[in-house]
């Protein structure tokens, strides 16, 4: 493996684990019905709930973010692993005529 791959590599490792912890960390859509029964809901203030909802939908933003780096690292891995597994094309001559005479043999 190349150096390339290995940094590539390690950023999507690291990039997973930041992705696993955002994703976890998101509240889900729908209320629960802890807050119900705790009484939650009306404790909580017009403010604070606005304020929560601009950290929610920014940190939405950012998961998004991150995930399309992830899938973009992922192709360029993938490329470069495919790339890196191409035969060469620094064969000689005397090679490319020995195929060749042994082709119409």
């Amino acid at each position: 493996m190349t150096i390339l791959q290995y940094i590539i590599g390690s950023v999507i490792l690291v990039l997973a684990v930041v992705l696993i912890f955002m994703i976890t960390r998101q509240q889900g859509k729908r209320k629960g019905l802890e807050n119900v029964i705790s009484g939650n809901s009306s404790t909580n203030s017009y403010l604070n709930k606005t304020e929560a909802a601009k950290k929610g939908k920014k940190f939405e933003k950012w998961t998004v973010y991150c995930s399309i780096v992830f899938v973009v690292l992922v192709i360029a891995l993938y490329t470069v692993t495919s790339l890196a597994k191409l035969p060469s094309n620094n064969t000689t001559t005397s090679e490319t005529s020995s195929v060749a005479s042994e082709t119409q043999e």
